[in-house]
């Protein structure tokens, strides 16, 4: 089970990791560059991670709460 965000987010995390492939590849690139993508890659699987870690808690735990709204 997965939702839009985890998908956009995986989405956008494979497109920051290609597009560092191709930076390293390429003689010319600028060391700023590849910083950046690098702090982007980390960024967004800090994202990904955290949202799974906090979603899989309530994923599991069928009818926790309904026992607060009664």
């Amino acid at each position: 089970m997965s939702s839009e965000y985890e998908q956009n987010v995986g989405k956008l995390l494979a497109d920051k990791k290609t597009r560092l492939e191709e930076l390293m590849k390429s003689p010319s690139t600028n060391k700023i560059e590849k910083e950046s993508i690098t702090s982007e890659i980390e960024t967004l699987q800090s994202l990904f991670e955290n949202y799974n870690l906090g979603m899989n808690y309530f994923r599991r735990a069928r009818g926790g709460r309904t026992g607060l709204r009664e």
